[in-house]
């Protein structure tokens, strides 16, 4: 894309993340997590057939820790049916091995805003060869939604990320009923702009999918739509500059007190869901390019409104009221005229 190019597509992405119809989305659909997860999949399955794009914004200063593997094969157990462990680095002309990933930012999307902690495995297919984050576990300050455990909502507090005026973020993350615990500050002013593995950042947003204790039978890849120069260079962190209060994740595969590596992504990065890709593969940077020429193309698409839900239940409680006072009109009248 052109800057012009890219400008147009951070607008429309960004018109499909309103915070009218997100808060709404969010605090209804918490309900959701009460009904069965099978109910959950299907009024997921509906969504995605009728509303095809879904914004997801990360915020400034999207966090990434890097983990040697320790234990392979309690690692490669995690993975879904149909992977194995990838050699991979976060920076491109570095040394590459199994790898897990930590990443901590401020995420808004058509569907729910807040915070994020995920853990990620580096893999590749074994049968196209392309190499694809699994999410194997997240914490959370907001809904969410995974194939193994449906609707969930806050999962961790305290739970924050943010920055200081010193030039640091700082995050934190704890759950009590997990004993997943997340206490990282780092220091930005350290840092230099370094080129990325394009095989790890470009053609492994193509294909994500769920491992670990998010792993189900019923799960698919889903494909990330975003401009490949999003994912051109970040800053790398000297890790003399990141203190790690506490961090427990993935415990028995990492040694989460000592990373490999730190990144951080000073500005936003835009990206959009595609929900109704069908038989419809990503597999490289031209599919890629012609599914965003395609959602940038299309007009008139249905998009996720709060309205959609506010409006039937405002009409609802109307209905119920006017029931509710015709039943007591009667009953007034039953009672002073017979």
């Amino acid at each position: 894309m052109t800057k012009d190019e890219y400008d147009a597509f951070v607008r429309k992405t960004e018109s499909l993340v309103k915070p009218v119809d997100s808060t709404a989305i969010s605090f209804l659909g918490a309900f959701n997590k009460f009904l069965p997860i099978k109910t959950q999949r299907s009024i997921m399955e509906k969504g995605s057939r009728s509303i095809p794009y879904m914004g997801f914004i990360v915020d400034p200063y999207c966090f990434f820790l890097s983990y040697p593997v320790t234990d392979r094969t309690v690692a490669q157990a995690m993975l879904p049916e149909g992977y194995e462990l990838a050699d991979t680095s976060i920076f491109e002309d570095e040394a590459k091995q199994p790898t897990v990933i930590i990443s901590a930012f401020s995420v808004r999307t058509s569907v729910f805003t807040g915070m994020r902690l995920e853990c990620y495995l580096i893999a590749r297919n074994r049968a196209t060869g392309r190499v694809a984050w699994i999410i194997t576990d997240y914490e959370t300050n907001t809904l969410s939604n995974d194939p193994k455990n449906g609707f969930c909502g806050y999962s961790c507090d305290p739970a924050f990320f943010t920055t200081t005026p010193y030039g640091e973020i700082s995050a934190e993350a704890v759950n009590e009923k997990t004993q997943n615990r997340y206490s990282v500050r780092a220091d930005l002013t350290g840092g230099r702009m370094r080129e990325l593995d394009q095989a790890l950042w470009v053609e492994g947003n193509m294909a994500v999918d769920y491992g670990g204790r998010l792993k189900d039978p019923s799960s698919a890849p889903f494909s990330l739509l975003f401009d490949p120069v999003l994912m051109k260079e970040a800053l790398e962190i000297p890790l003399d500059g990141v203190k790690i209060v506490e961090n427990t994740l993935m415990k028995g595969i990492i040694d989460g007190a000592h990373p490999s590596c730190a990144a951080c992504f000073p500005y936003a990065q835009h990206f959009v869901i595609r929900q109704d890709l069908g038989d419809q593969v990503i597999a490289t940077s031209e599919d890629l390019l012609a599914q965003v020429g395609t959602f940038m193309g299309r007009k008139g698409f249905k998009t996720m409104r709060g309205q959609d839900i506010t409006r039937p239940l405002f009409c609802g409680m109307v209905a119920s009221s006017v029931l509710n006072a015709a039943i007591i009109a009667t009953l007034l009248v039953k009672i002073l005229f017979f």
